[in-house]
C-alpha cells in the first residue's frame, strides 16, 4: 500500500471542496423509494482533493462519512442521518486502458462511472469486462468493494474478482493505492469492506477481448420442488452459464441458457431485431418486478453482452418496481433450499394470501479463500447459487414480513450467506463484518451492528 500524491498540494493538504455541498438537511432516497436518509451534509466531489478535504474536516463534514454511487441499494446501507453523504457520481471518467504490473490488460476508471457507460466505452474498443452486469446504473466504486452476482460466461460472476488495484482516500484524508500485486491479503480484504476502510475514487479492472453470447430461452413446468431443483441442474449442465427466474409457488421456471458464440463486440445485424425486442421486454420485466409483464422465449439469439447491460428509470411512489432479497448457497444444497423454500412460501401464502413474484437464480464460481476472505463467496473453490425472492411493491407489509421470516429460514436453517447491501431486514448475528475492515470515520450505525 502506498500514498498517491497526484492530487495533494505541497503541504499534503486539500482544504477546499469545489464540488456541490448541500448542508440543509435534505432527504435522499434509494431507487425503490422505500428508504430515505437526511444527512447533515451532502457532497458531490469534483476531484480526489475534494474527497480528501471532506474526510479531513470533521467539523464541517460530520462523522460518519458515507460514500454512495447511484443509491440503488435496497437496504439501509446508504442511510446516514446527521452524517455526511458523499456521492461520487461526478467522478465518472474512464481514464484509458493499460497493462498493469503483472502484464494484464486493464482499464483505469473513476469510482462514479456507471457500468453501462464503462461497457459501452469498452465495446467501442473491442473489449469487455468479464462480469456480465444486469444493472447498468451500478457504479464501479460501489461494486469494487460491495456485493454483486451474475451468471457470467467464462468468469466467476462477481465484479470485484476482476478489480486488481484501487485508489482510495483513507480515514486521515490521505490518498492511497492498494493492489493485488503489491499488497496481497490486505488488498483482498479491502475489497470485502463495503467502503468502511476508505472512499474508493479509482480502480483498475481487468479487461479481455469482447465475445458474443448466444441465448436459448425456455419454460419448464414441474410437479414437485425436488423435480424443479433437478431441472435447474439439468439446464445448467447443458450450457456455459444459466440464469433462471423461478416462479416457486407455481413450480415454473424460465431459463436463459447462455453459450459462448465466438469473438465480437457488436450484436450481429441479422440478430438485432429479435435481440432488441427481448432486451426491452426483459428490462421492463425487471423494472416492474415481473408484475404483469410477458417475456418472449427466443431461441438462438446472438448478441453483444454490452448491449444487454440495461438502465432503469427511477420509479414513482405508486409505480410497480423491483424489490428483492439475496441469499448465497452452495450448489450441493440446491434441492433442500428449493424444497424448504417452496414449503415455507406455500404456508405463508395460505396464511396471508401473499407469495413473492418470483425468485432470481444465478450461479457463481467461488475463488480460493485468500482471494475472497470474507462475506459472499468466501467458502473457497466451488459453485454457489443465489436464490433471491423478489416482489413489485417494496412497501407491501406482507412482502416485508415474508422477508423477515424467510431470513430466519435461509440464513439460520439453510446456512445461506447474506449481503448487507442486498438482503433486507437483517439483524445482529445474521452477518459478520470483521472489525478490522472498518474505520469509525466511515462506519454508519447500520454497518456498526454487524462488526465483530
Amino acid at each position: 500500500m502506498k500514498h498517491d500524491h497526484r492530487f495533494q498540494n505541497e503541504n499534503g493538504d486539500a482544504p477546499f471542496v469545489h464540488g456541490l455541498v448541500v448542508a440543509e438537511g435534505k432527504s435522499y432516497s434509494n431507487w425503490g423509494g422505500h428508504r430515505a436518509t437526511r444527512p447533515a451534509v451532502y457532497v458531490e466531489p469534483l476531484s480526489y482533493g475534494d474527497v480528501q478535504a471532506v474526510v479531513r474536516d470533521a467539523a464541517r463534514f460530520p462523522t460518519p462519512v458515507n460514500p454512495v454511487g447511484s443509491l440503488l441499494s435496497v437496504t439501509p446501507t446508504f442511510v446516514n442521518d446527521g452524517g455526511t453523504l458523499v456521492c461520487l457520481k461526478k467522478l465518472d471518467e474512464i481514464l484509458g486502458t493499460e497493462t498493469d504490473a503483472r502484464g494484464r490488460s486493464v482499464v483505469r476508471v473513476q469510482a462514479g462511472c456507471r457500468l453501462k457507460k464503462l461497457n459501452m466505452w469498452l465495446q467501442g474498443r473491442g473489449l469487455e469486462i468479464p462480469f456480465q452486469a444486469e444493472i447498468g446504473e451500478a457504479s464501479v466504486g460501489s461494486v469494487s468493494v460491495g456485493d454483486t452476482k451474475e451468471s457470467s460466461l467464462n468468469a466467476p460472476g462477481f465484479f470485484s474478482a476482476h478489480v486488481v488495484e484501487i485508489t482510495y482516500v483513507d480515514d486521515q484524508g490521505d490518498l492511497r493505492i492498494i493492489s493485488d500485486h503489491a499488497d496481497g491479503a490486505a488488498f483482498h480484504e479491502f475489497k470485502c469492506s463495503f467502503g468502511l476502510l476508505g472512499v474508493v475514487v479509482e480502480c483498475l479492472v481487468e479487461t479481455r477481448p469482447a465475445g458474443l453470447c448466444r441465448s436459448d430461452i425456455s419454460l419448464g413446468l414441474y410437479e414437485t420442488p425436488e423435480r424443479l431443483a433437478e431441472g435447474l441442474l439439468e439446464k445448467r449442465g447443458q450450457c456455459d452459464a444459466l440464469l433462471a427466474i423461478v416462479f416457486l409457488d407455481k413450480l415454473v421456471s424460465v431459463y436463459d441458457q447462455r453459450f459462448e458464440a465466438g469473438p465480437g463486440a457488436q450484436t450481429p445485424t441479422l440478430s438485432q431485431p429479435e435481440c432488441e425486442a427481448f432486451r426491452i421486454a426483459k428490462r421492463l420485466a425487471i423494472q416492474r418486478g415481473f408484475d404483469g409483464v410477458d417475456v418472449p422465449q427466443p431461441k438462438g439469439i446472438v448478441y453483444s453482452r454490452a448491449d444487454f447491460v440495461n438502465e432503469y428509470w427511477r420509479p414513482s411512489e405508486n409505480e410497480k418496481r423491483l424489490d428483492f432479497q439475496y441469499y448465497e448457497h452452495d450448489l450441493t444444497k440446491i434441492e433442500r433450499v428449493v424444497a424448504e423454500s417452496y414449503a415455507f412460501t406455500r404456508e405463508f401464502a395460505s396464511a396471508t394470501g401473499f407469495a413473492p413474484n418470483g425468485w432470481a437464480t444465478y450461479f457463481v464460481h467461488r475463488p480460493p479463500r485468500d482471494r475472497k476472505p470474507f462475506g459472499l463467496y468466501s467458502d473457497g473453490p466451488g459453485v454457489s447459487f443465489s436464490f433471491d425472492p423478489f416482489a413489485s411493491d417494496p412497501n407491501d407489509a406482507r412482502w416485508q414480513e415474508f422477508s423477515r421470516r424467510y431470513n430466519e429460514l435461509a440464513i439460520h436453517r439453510l446456512g445461506a450467506r447474506a449481503s448487507p447491501i442486498q438482503t433486507q431486514w437483517l439483524k445482529k448475528g445474521d452477518i459478520v463484518i470483521p472489525r478490522r475492515l472498518a474505520r469509525p470515520r466511515f462506519t454508519t450505525p447500520y454497518f456498526s451492528q454487524f462488526l465483530e
